[in-house]
């Protein structure tokens, strides 16, 4: 197993600050009802994927086993509350105060910039593809 990125990334800290994001996230008025809906009940679950998400991204740890594209596609389709392109802003703003929060200014410092390289690949392959004519 490779070492992580920063010896200092823990899973403990990288736990901390996803809760503290995804509490933020749950009051947020547009935000809120869109995981609430989709996360209810089984939020715990969620803290524990994202966790390993985050760890690989951050840590170069090869803990997470999924599809993040899969998973926002099904939010863009179903539901009563529905995720919009303009939400990932929303969205990063929460990131940003709690990786300021939670993590030391060099990671937090990262973890905005590898967040807006995912919210703006999610945002386009969910939002914007360009038609095949193009």
């Amino acid at each position: 197993m490779p070492l992580p990125l920063d010896p200092k990334i823990d899973r403990t800290m990288i736990h901390a600050f996803v809760v503290d994001f995804y509490g933020r996230v749950r009051l947020d008025d547009t935000l809120g009802p869109i995981f609430n809906e989709r996360l209810d009940g089984h939020w715990e679950e969620h803290f524990d994927k994202l966790t390993d998400f985050w760890m690989t991204v951050l840590g170069g740890i090869p803990a997470y086993k999924g599809n993040p594209f899969g998973a926002h596609h099904q939010v863009v389709k179903e539901g009563q509350h529905r995720m919009k392109a303009d939400h990932f802003d929303i969205w990063l703003t929460y990131f940003d105060a709690s990786t300021a929060a939670t993590l030391p200014a060099e990671l937090a410092a990262i973890a905005r910039e590898k967040a807006r390289r995912i919210a703006d690949s999610l945002r386009q392959g969910l939002f914007f593809r360009l038609s095949a004519a193009e």
